[in-house]
């Protein structure tokens, strides 16, 4: 008998036979056809050949609802006119001068007004480069050198930023005391040395472990929501715990809110009410067009003065290259209170229903997020931390990647992870489309998922 993921997995290649083409041109030049791991996924990835508003057209023609927005990023959707505008504009007097510019003043003084915890801030390529820096900036503050951060935390392509990514339950340790796990094997012992592990969502077990390694931890580093471990909101007990932690130790406190910056005006740290030392900052604050940034504390960022005695070296290329600043400029003056309660509401709608719909068709599931931010999980068992996620997923198996596929079938493309988040171009109806869609997806999953994974069948 044809199994449940051999079934999905025809039926897709069958939907997308010019993506197969492509994915086979694609693997000549590319390990695996594959330039970025996080938007690959099995059998192969669409070809995207145009985008406008929150929709994409594939290679095979197909007109896809986008709830990924590159991976959070577009927070207008694609092709948004004022920031198409404004980059034309731009590209037209010069892409990158190796120089000052006024619109770096621009967005830099828009983001320091807004977010709390930024005094003055510097602008990277991505961010990945803006977390680097803010771990690099702590060490030379402090004069320490080892760095924590949260089990299932993700902080960019860096190997301090991807240990204990994916903590495997046969390697990960105890809750009180987690063990600093390789994401692959280019991660050095030294690195591992270098880190401590903190379980998320646990205050009295974080406090103990920053009371225990204060005397040689440089920073705290933390997503106020895990984000590429299914969308976790942190409690504000936990983050207040961290921050009163690292107050009374000196250790310096990173919010990294690439992600989460979308929440509010000034990021979920205004959300929560709690103010971090350093703040790393990315994707919408770039229109759609690379960018990163790191603010905080005056006193700190003051490392990278070019009059200090030894500065922190900060040499990017594309750093704040006028392209990136001018789409970052348009999309942002665009984003106001009202429109941020607008994608949250839409958010909290797309939740509702995805978890209505999972109790409709009798299987075991939930929709995790807050705002504007949602992530499907195959289990209706609570999810505190990256442990309670990675158990859904070894329950669930290659489910995940069906509904995954199902719902790209039914014009709905999400994260394969299946995170989805809302774009200022979507609507109720946009929302409802996808909720519908997986209505229909986990209906038509329903007898295979009866057969294979039974216990993944409520009732």
């Amino acid at each position: 008998m044809t199994s449940l993921r051999e079934q999905i997995f025809e039926q897709y290649k069958r939907w997308s036979p010019r993506s197969a083409a492509l994915i086979a041109e694609a693997r000549e030049v590319f390990p695996g056809g594959d330039t970025r791991m996080s938007a690959h996924f099995a059998p192969y990835p669409l070809f995207i050949e145009r985008a406008a508003g929150c929709r994409q057209f594939d290679a095979d023609g197909h007109e896809i609802l986008d709830f990924m927005n590159n991976f959070t990023s577009l927070i207008h959707g694609h092709a948004n006119p004022a920031t198409v505008a404004a980059v034309r504009e731009q590209i037209a007097i010069g892409s990158a001068y190796a120089a000052p510019t006024r619109s770096q003043i621009a967005l830099a003084r828009l983001i320091r007004d807004r977010v709390p915890g930024v005094e003055q801030l510097r602008f990277t390529s991505s961010g990945t480069e803006a977390t680097l820096m803010a771990i690099r900036c702590a060490r030379a503050s402090t004069g320490r050198q080892k760095i924590m951060k949260m089990e299932g935390g993700y902080h960019g392509s860096f190997e301090l930023a991807e240990v204990s990514l994916v903590p495997r339950p046969n390697e990960a340790g105890s809750l009180e005391a987690p063990r600093a796990v390789p994401i692959d094997a280019s991660i050095p012992d030294s690195v591992l040395g270098d880190t401590v592990v903190c379980p998320y969502n646990q205050p009295a077990l974080a406090s103990a472990l920053i009371d225990h390694h204060a005397k040689t931890l440089a920073a705290v580093i933390v997503e106020p929501m895990l984000g590429s471990l299914g969308m976790i909101p942190a409690t504000r007990d936990f983050l207040l715990a961290l921050r009163e932690a690292t107050q009374r130790h000196g250790i310096v406190l990173i919010f990294d809110e690439v992600i989460t910056l979308r929440l509010h005006m000034g990021g979920a740290q205004a959300h929560f009410g709690i103010t971090p030392d350093l703040t790393a900052m990315g994707k919408i604050i770039g229109g759609g067009l690379p960018i990163g940034a790191i603010g905080g504390r005056t006193d700190l960022m003051r490392r990278f003065h070019p009059d200090e005695a030894q500065p922190v070296m900060h040499a990017s290329t594309f750093s704040g290259n006028p392209l990136s600043m001018a789409a970052g400029y348009a999309a942002m003056t665009q984003l106001d209170a009202s429109g941020i309660e607008r994608l949250n509401g839409l958010g909290d709608r797309l939740r509702a229903g995805f978890n209505t719909a999972f109790a409709r068709n009798g299987i075991r599931g939930q929709a995790t997020g807050l705002g504007s931010l949602v992530n499907l999980h195959l289990t209706d068992a609570p999810l505190h931390d990256a442990r309670d996620v990675l158990a859904g997923l070894t329950r669930s198996r290659h489910l995940n990647q069906l509904v995954h596929l199902g719902m790209l079938q039914r014009g709905v493309a999400s994260a394969g992870r299946l995170m989805y988040c809302t774009s200022t171009p979507m609507g109720d109806t946009e929302v409802d489309t996808a909720i519908d869609a997986l209505d229909d997806t986990l209906r038509e999953l329903r007898p295979g998922i009866g057969r294979e994974l039974p216990g993944l069948l409520a009732g």
